[in-house]
């Protein structure tokens, strides 16, 4: 038995984030099912233009692809940048503006608390 390399653990991963089987993966991504079979099986890491293929169809970016390896995120973490990533531009903006609203919030009572 063989250890499954990072980009196919990964797309595995996001398949099932985004509850994808191999077929569906291929419809959103415009790979063929033949390819994603055969990375699948034969456990060879896919080329460039193929995770960018998934990414986009997965909302995310190739950067973000690579960068969850190396971070270690709480559940509330995690579940706050996939809802971010889930959001309009315009929800994006407006949840920004409330973070950052809560964070001056936050330092205007912490300097209350040492004053």
């Amino acid at each position: 038995m063989y250890e499954e390399n990072f980009c196919i653990r990964r797309i595995k991963e996001l398949m099932e984030k985004n509850n994808f089987n191999a077929y569906r993966l291929a419809s959103k991504s415009g790979i063929s099912l033949s390819t994603l079979t055969s990375m699948f099986n034969k456990n060879t890491d896919p080329r460039v233009h193929t995770i960018e293929k998934i990414c986009s169809a997965c909302g995310i970016s190739v950067s973000q692809f690579f960068e969850r390896s190396s971070r270690d995120l709480t559940k509330e973490q995690d579940y706050l940048l996939e809802a971010y990533d889930q959001l309009s531009p315009s929800r994006k903006e407006h949840l920004m503006s409330y973070l950052n609203y809560l964070k001056q919030c936050e330092q205007s009572s912490q300097n209350n608390e040492t004053s």
